[in-house]
């Protein structure tokens, strides 16, 4: 999960859900990268930071390594997985990290050229959508692996079997639907607690769903109690916390993980996840058809039409302290323009003109109002890691459903708001 906070604004959004339909053959690109001349120096080994294990696990990443090395002989590729970024951060603070990093949420904006390169360099300033999400002092620190947008990915199957013909559009049919799941025999929707990362949709984009406002995280740094039940932080961690008490989520919910979880809701059992539609060919890929997974906004409300925020997903950097720093920075551009890892992962491609292959993704803009994200503030980011409220990790989350009651966990969470306030001068 990402760190950002979103803007009401259409500008730049249009073109990129235009470039989010249709399909693109994996590898394809009108923009291919330059072999790097490495073939008379001395062979040079870069580490590549992934949170993808997955991929390391099926060969993918071995696959992704021999792909680039065919074409930039001298250089080999070593990939490091990640699940925890607590692991990564260890690193960074001993000062010993990958050559290739994915930048990591809690690190604010001043601090990306203490640990990062600039790429300017690299020629994709105009050829790249978010660029500025990354960025310091005029320069860019971070390259998109590919885009996002959240929303309800669904069993098409399971909707039918518990007699819900469309998907719901208000709050209420939301939780209708999931006592009719529930009814049915089918686990309504899963919150993968285990791995913590897949919680933090409930709190990094639903509020600003909610509040109909996508700036809204950053607004939160001029109050001193964001966390009260009626604000909208408190409204979207209400409605994760009302899908547990009604028994709607996984009945053992605190043991729970996403790579399970994909193939229960392939198979039915679940009927859906909070999630990005980066999610959507790994479900296909655990058991299902791609015509039996759908997509809808998330109906946070019981007015107007769903929004829907398109951001970033994780950022590539280069380590400042690289011994190697040409061919990592080869490396973040052979990704970016030539992998073809954007319609791997379902993403939605960062480079201007390539097109997406998650057909799901033009059920979501049908039915949602798209807005595009910016990167949240260094006051914010700061106020969170100085709090220690887990907002952009899923942490927050995991505060709440194991507090004694929903309401003294909201204090909880106001009183280490105001005190991390009050020593930053806020």
């Amino acid at each position: 999960m990402k760190k950002w906070v979103a803007v009401a604004s259409i500008t730049g959004v249009s073109a990129l859900v235009l470039a989010g339909c249709g399909t693109q053959n994996a590898g394809a690109s009108a923009n291919n990268t330059s072999q790097t001349g490495a073939a008379s120096q001395a062979v040079k080994t870069i580490t590549v930071l992934t949170n993808r294990t997955d991929m390391q696990a099926n060969g993918m990443l071995k696959k992704y390594a021999q792909a680039f090395e065919k074409t930039h002989p001298g250089i080999t590729v070593k990939w490091q997985t990640f699940v925890d970024n607590s692991t990564v951060q260890a690193q960074m603070n001993g000062g010993t990290y990958p050559d290739v990093m994915l930048i990591l949420p809690n690190i604010t904006p001043n601090e990306l050229p203490q640990f990062f390169v600039p790429l300017d360099t690299l020629g994709l300033d105009n050829k790249i959508y978010f660029k500025d999400f990354q960025s310091y002092g005029g320069h860019v620190y971070g390259i998109p692996t590919f885009g996002d947008v959240n929303g309800i990915v669904y069993n098409k199957a399971a909707f039918k079997k518990a007699g819900i013909t469309s998907p719901p559009t208000t709050l209420n049919a939301f939780y209708a639907d999931c006592a009719k799941l529930k009814k049915h025999g089918i686990i309504p929707i899963a919150l993968n607690y285990t791995d913590k990362w897949p919680l933090a949709n409930w709190t990094d984009t639903l509020p600003n769903v909610i509040a109909g406002n996508p700036n809204y995280l950053n607004t939160m740094v001029q109050s001193k109690a964001p966390f009260t039940p009626n604000s909208p932080m408190g409204r979207a961690l209400n409605i994760v916390d009302t899908i547990v008490k009604n028994g709607w989520a996984e009945p053992d919910w605190k043991n729970t993980n996403w790579a399970n979880s994909k193939t229960l809701e392939a198979q039915g059992k679940v009927a859906m996840m909070y999630l990005g539609q980066w999610a959507i060919p790994q479900i296909v890929s655990a058991g299902t058809t791609s015509s039996n997974v759908g997509f809808f906004p998330f109906p946070a409300t019981n007015q107007g039409k769903p929004l829907a925020i398109m951001t970033p997903d994780w950022e590539l950097a280069v380590n400042k302290h690289s011994k190697n720093i040409p061919a990592a920075e080869e490396l973040v551009k052979w990704m970016v323009l030539d992998s073809g890892y954007p319609n791997y992962a379902g993403g939605l491609p960062p480079v201007k003109g390539m097109k997406s292959n998650v057909p799901q993704i033009q059920q979501l803009y049908a039915q949602a109002k798209v807005v595009q994200g910016v990167p949240s503030t260094t006051a914010l980011t700061q106020l969170e890691n100085t709090s220690q409220i887990d907002i952009n990790g899923g942490g927050a989350v995991q505060t709440v459903l194991n507090a004694p009651n929903f309401t003294s966990a909201l204090q909880q969470l106001n009183q280490q708001w105001e005190n991390a306030a009050s020593l930053s001068g806020q």
